[in-house]
């Protein structure tokens, strides 16, 4: 007798695999992932790809700050490291506010900025991201997710984190009744592909980048064995009576190891991450995160916090949180000291008051209350003034409702003293400096914002239609080609084709009235009477 279910699940076995069943972490899509921040530079950050304003919007700049200055004297000078330091942002603005609240500790200190990718890296310095603070930053390629090198050990006053700890190897486990089992997975494309599959029996990443776009038609096919022996195996959870699916995060629990490892006596780190708090449920099933091109998995919190509560190095976590952006603080000193101002920063009555006007602001925008809005805003950003992300949320609350232009464009500019690679800054100006009709402004905001991000049909947009203003039709016409070569998901496709419309019929005009004047260029005025 025929098996419905197993009729059903069938269909899973579509396609073609380019690899046998292995761990998760090593698995063609994964790999693959990971091959795009080998090649990466700021692009990925600039084209919001990565949504990077939640750790790098200057807020967790300023509480890494306030917890360096309340952990008591440093020895001088100071040392800071970043793992994972990606567009630059967290550390451009620690610094920022370093030499502002403490100068003395500023001028002698050293930034130690790494990254996997050795391209992201010379994309900071391209774009001159820290270049006010040059004299204080060492750059090395480093994964954090390796063996650390001895002289990271014991060395460092301030180690930070952000969007990392998801980037670290992980298994996809289920733990239960019927013991420790593993989710293995293989990858399948539509159609036969001989070059990718030979590709991936080569060790390493790098060379998968080719496959980037092709990866995006792939399958992943998952099965569940027994796991045989697992890194950091005394980190699962006791056995219950239903399987539970979890992350095993055996990769970021030993690079909090390693962390702890780095600090000086007084020295802390902060790490903050997207993730789970909970347990889940049996019913659950764990989906990746996909930025662009990469992906990652939500960090276990709740299996770090059981494995580090009694480290050596104090592990402190608020007593409450909401979740949104979760925050861990190691601290090589007295945990007492520090655990109340951890709660203060990271807990959920700050996490709320820091919320709370933004989406109270949002709520009379969609009322068309826009003063409200803008009385909110003010005390949102009374609550976050180095917060780049939110001035360029308000600038455009000023450019299209308020249509506060010299204001818009005063917001951004600050903005942009905090955020210097911040297209949608720029583009604010543009748009501003349009309405103002300070055309030749407008052209250098727009030009500014394409060198940061050409891949936005929205500047294509305005670009075009700044172009347009000034007259210069063929590099409106060629902005119009190339916003609608760009908008894959035709968001601005209507717009784009009706404003090259509007351009043709203008030149269409334009010729025909050329025409008619050179056909009847000569007028005979013999039968008519002179006026004097």
């Amino acid at each position: 007798m025929a098996d419905p279910v197993a009729l059903i699940a069938n269909g899973a076995r579509k396609g073609h695999p380019v690899e046998d069943f292995q761990s998760i972490w090593t698995c063609a899509a994964m790999r693959i992932a990971r091959s795009t921040w080998d090649a990466s530079g700021l692009e990925v950050f600039l084209r919001m790809d990565v949504p990077y304003g939640a750790t790098s919007s200057g807020r967790l700049s300023e509480d890494a700050v306030k917890l360096l200055l309340e952990t008591g004297p440093k020895p001088a000078p100071c040392r800071f490291l970043e793992i994972g330091g990606g567009s630059g942002l967290f550390a451009k603005l620690f610094l920022d506010s370093l030499k502002e609240q403490a100068p003395e500790i500023y001028e002698t200190c050293t930034y130690v900025m790494t990254d996997g990718s050795s391209n992201m890296l010379k994309s900071q310095e391209e774009y001159g991201v820290l270049a006010a603070h040059a004299s204080h930053i060492e750059t090395r390629v480093f994964d954090a997710g390796s063996a650390w090198p001895d002289d990271f050990i014991g060395t460092f006053d301030g180690v930070f984190g952000s969007y990392i700890l998801d980037s670290l190897p992980v298994e996809i486990l289920k733990v239960g009744e019927s013991g420790v089992q593993q989710m293995q997975a293989r990858c399948a494309m539509p159609e036969p592909n001989p070059a990718l599959k030979a590709a991936l029996e080569t060790a390493g990443n790098g060379h998968l980048a080719p496959f980037v776009d092709s990866a995006k038609l792939m399958q992943i096919q998952t099965r569940h064995i027994p796991s045989g022996p697992l890194p950091y195996e005394a980190a699962l959870p006791p056995a219950t009576d239903q399987d539970t699916p979890m992350v095993h995060c055996y990769g970021a629990i030993a690079c909090i190891e390693n962390i702890a490892k780095s600090l000086r006596g007084g020295g802390f780190a902060m790490l903050s991450d997207y993730g789970t708090l909970t347990p889940r449920e049996p019913s659950e099933q764990i989906e990746f995160q996909n930025f662009g091109s990469s992906a990652a998995l939500a960090v276990n919190f709740h299996q770090l916090d059981g494995w580090f509560a009694d480290g050596d190095v104090a592990y402190l976590k608020p007593d409450a949180e909401e979740g949104h952006l979760i925050t861990r603080v190691l601290y090589n000193g007295v945990k007492d000291d520090l655990s109340a101002l951890v709660d203060l920063q990271f807990g959920i009555a700050r996490q709320r008051a820091l919320r709370l006007p933004v989406e109270a602001a949002r709520q009379m925008l969609r009322a068309n209350a826009f003063e409200t809005a803008r009385q909110l805003y003010a005390k949102a950003m009374a609550l976050q003034p180095r917060n780049w992300s939110l001035i360029e949320e308000v600038a455009e609350l000023l450019l299209l409702s308020a249509k506060d232009y010299p204001d818009a464009i005063e917001l951004a500019e600050f903005g942009l003293s905090l955020n210097p690679v911040g297209p949608n800054l720029h583009r604010i100006i543009a748009e501003a400096r349009l309405h103002l009709d300070d055309i030749s402004g407008a052209q250098q905001a727009m030009a500014a914002c394409l060198r940061l991000s050409g891949a936005s049909p929205h500047a294509f947009l305005l670009a075009a239609d700044i172009e347009h203003k000034a007259g210069n039709t063929e590099a409106a016409l060629t902005a119009i080609a190339k916003g609608l070569a760009m908008d894959t998901e035709a968001d601005r496709r209507e717009d784009l084709i009706n404003l090259q419309s509007e351009i043709l019929v203008k030149i269409s005009k334009g010729a025909r009235e050329v025409l008619l004047a050179d056909v009847n260029r000569s007028r005979s005025l013999d039968a008519i009477t002179l006026r004097p």
